[in-house]
């Protein structure tokens, strides 16, 4: 049997900020993100393809990887990057069966436009793969989300869009408030559903249901030491979730066991959240191997840029696609010199001094370093409150605050009401203005990239320099 189907600003002033997991001082940089919304039915002159087939025990799925829905613009301040057309040839089985564990996977799977659902990023905290930062959450979501659009998604450096959460103009299309939205098919061949499903996962004329996730925030700091960030867990990185059994309606691939319009005898299904994972980070079944080719993120990420052949302009954002199992992954490019916007562990912009760096080059004493380490942390804060900082002496803060705040400790809890009403009074305004110039290529030597697919390691590629806009002015003047 076969079967065919076809698809026809918020402004940064930012002084100093905490930056995977170090303290830097930000010297000089100001930046504007700016969201316009366009018509994706063709980039260019290419239109949406996606063809799905059955046959052989089968279901293949070949799309030329360009959207069928609206989308926000590409590039945009906070991703460099234009929507190209692809060339993916999924499959998976029409069959899928429980292994009885959660298996990792890269890729979660495909939507039925053809587009990936591709939850991770490329970006960790010194290069650790405990500590990966999260595109939705946290510190990059505040400075941006590296310019996801209102479909949760945005591009990488091959022109591949892909999804990070929820596909608003898939789910909209599929009526996804009335009925069981089928939008996809995850790497072990289990269906993947919009956010609502039936109350009841075995009656479907119960009603239906936002489906919420078991996972939440950890309470407390994490680790302090040279293997961690530290901090408070904020959502900034996978590892600060953890699951409750029983918590929502789901389990720890977010899925559950239920009747479907499409399995009305029952079937085992994921489902996509509007909170973490979002995207399930794990599969139920065995991964089809078609995942593992040239795709979004393809044989695993590269490894940390090389050493910056002088001042880079924009990076070039995440690493690019593997070659395939254990094949060269293209390592992080500099930093984007947008909203904050982090382009890859590896690079940053000029102007940034590490503060280890700075300490040593002005001879300070560990006490000195720490209270600077505080400091920085500190307008860090200040800036996620969206805080203009040139009027930062008006806060007046007490050492004790400060030492507080570096520790890991809430604005909200540490500050006086006569210094809340100065945060609330003192906001950036919003103006016009060019994203800052962006970084040079990452720093250390080539490093080795992470397993490419189930294949060896990949070789990581250099840092990629590119093109930065102009400076803007600088807010709060």
């Amino acid at each position: 049997m076969q079967k065919s189907i076809r698809y026809p600003t918020t402004l940064l002033s930012v002084t100093a900020l905490t930056l995977a997991g170090a303290s830097i001082l930000f010297l000089r940089a100001y930046s504007q993100t700016q969201h316009h919304t366009v018509l994706a039915a063709a980039v260019g002159e290419t239109r949406p393809e996606v063809k799905i087939e059955i046959q052989n025990g089968f279901r293949t799925i070949t799309s030329n990887g360009i959207p069928d829905h609206a989308t926000g613009a590409f590039p945009n301040p906070g991703n460099p990057n234009s929507i190209a057309p692809q060339n993916y040839h999924y499959r998976v089985t029409l069959t899928p069966k429980l292994t009885g564990k959660d298996t990792p996977s890269r890729l979660f799977g495909v939507a039925i436009n053809g587009i990936p659902f591709d939850p991770a990023t490329a970006e960790l905290w010194h290069n650790n793969p405990q500590w990966s930062y999260e595109a939705l959450s946290g510190m990059l979501f505040s400075r941006g989300g590296l310019g996801v659009d209102s479909n949760l998604a945005h591009v990488q450096p091959n022109g591949a869009y892909h999804y990070h959460g929820l596909p608003m103009g898939l789910l909209k299309r599929l009526d996804y408030t009335h009925r069981m939205a089928l939008i996809g098919y995850a790497v072990d061949g289990f269906p993947i559903y919009g956010p609502n499903a039936y109350a009841n996962a075995n009656d479907p004329r119960s009603p239906l249901k936002p489906m919420r996730s078991s996972y939440r925030l950890k309470d407390g700091m994490r680790p302090s030491g040279v293997d961690s960030p530290g901090g408070a867990y904020d959502g900034s990185f996978a590892s600060d979730y953890e699951y409750v059994k029983g918590l929502g309606d789901l389990d720890t691939t977010n899925g559950r066991t239920g009747v479907t319009p499409e399995y009305p005898q029952g079937t085992y299904y994921y489902v996509v959240t509007s909170a973490w994972p979002f995207l399930a980070r794990s599969v139920k079944g065995t991964p089809d191997t078609s995942f593992f080719r040239p795709g979004p993120g393809g044989g695993g990420p590269g490894g940390p840029g090389g050493i910056a052949q002088g001042p880079g302009g924009r990076g070039q954002g995440f690493g690019g696609p593997g070659q395939g199992p254990g094949g060269p992954g293209q390592g992080p490019g500099g930093f984007q010199g947008g909203p904050g916007g982090l382009r890859g562990p590896g690079g940053m912009p000029r102007g940034f001094v590490a503060v280890s760096t700075l300490g040593t080059y002005l001879g300070l004493t560990a006490a000195q370093r720490e209270k600077l380490d505080a400091l920085v942390k500190t307008v860090d804060a200040l800036n996620r409150e969206n805080f203009a900082i040139p009027a930062y002496d008006e806060l007046k803060l007490e050492d004790d605050q400060i030492r507080k705040v570096g520790a890991g400790a809430k604005l909200a809890d540490v500050l006086t009401a006569t210094q809340k009403r100065v945060l609330a009074e003192r906001k950036r305004p919003a103006f016009p203005g060019q994203g800052g110039p962006g970084g040079p290529g990452g720093f250390g030597g080539p490093g080795q990239g992470g397993p490419g697919g189930f294949g060896g390691r990949g070789q990581g590629g250099p840092g990629g320099p590119g093109q930065g806009g102009p400076d803007g002015p600088p807010p709060g003047e």
